[in-house]
């Protein structure tokens, strides 16, 4: 490999670099800003529910307690009883280990930004795994804790985004 070449690929690498780092940085202020929103509790609920991305904020015991007006008609679209309201996630049913992995850990304090999930409404009750890949929109997710006052870990949320 002549010298041009090594220094244009070096070129390459750092630019590929720098664009990591601000979508790392992007994604680490839209989290900040989710939190702050999780803390304020009554604009919460309102900015939450226009949000235009499925957004569902559970407990440690997999209890859906929140979820915005995006994530309700996405799971009724892929739902086998559009009826039943979903509340609760199944982790046995997560065939991701990277989306399986960010919903158990996240009560350690941990976020994850998570990208090429296939499947991701299928940890849900009443959506079989072949309607959940017909809406393979939904492809990546951030999962995030949410601290309470004395920093005990009380909710997680996941925000599904195309």
């Amino acid at each position: 490999m002549g010298a041009r070449s090594k220094e244009k690929l070096l070129e390459e690498m750092a630019g590929v670099q720098r664009i990591l780092e601000e979508r790392i940085q992007v994604q680490g202020e839209m989290v900040k800003d989710y939190k702050l929103l999780l803390t304020n509790e009554g604009l919460f609920s309102q900015i939450i529910d226009l949000f235009p991305y499925p957004i569902a904020i559970f407990t440690p015991q997999y209890t859906v307690v929140t979820a915005n007006k995006a994530f309700v008609a996405e799971t009724k679209e892929l739902a086998e009883s559009p009826e039943k309201e979903v509340d609760c996630i199944l982790k046995y049913r997560i065939d991701d280990t990277q989306l399986a992995s960010a919903i158990t850990r996240v009560f350690s304090g941990d976020t994850f930004y998570l990208e090429g999930l296939e499947n991701p409404f299928s940890m849900f009750p009443g959506i079989a795994k072949r309607s959940a890949s017909a809406s393979g929109y939904y492809s990546r997710a951030v999962v995030f804790p949410v601290p309470a006052d004395d920093d005990e870990i009380t909710h997680g949320v996941i925000v599904f985004m195309p």
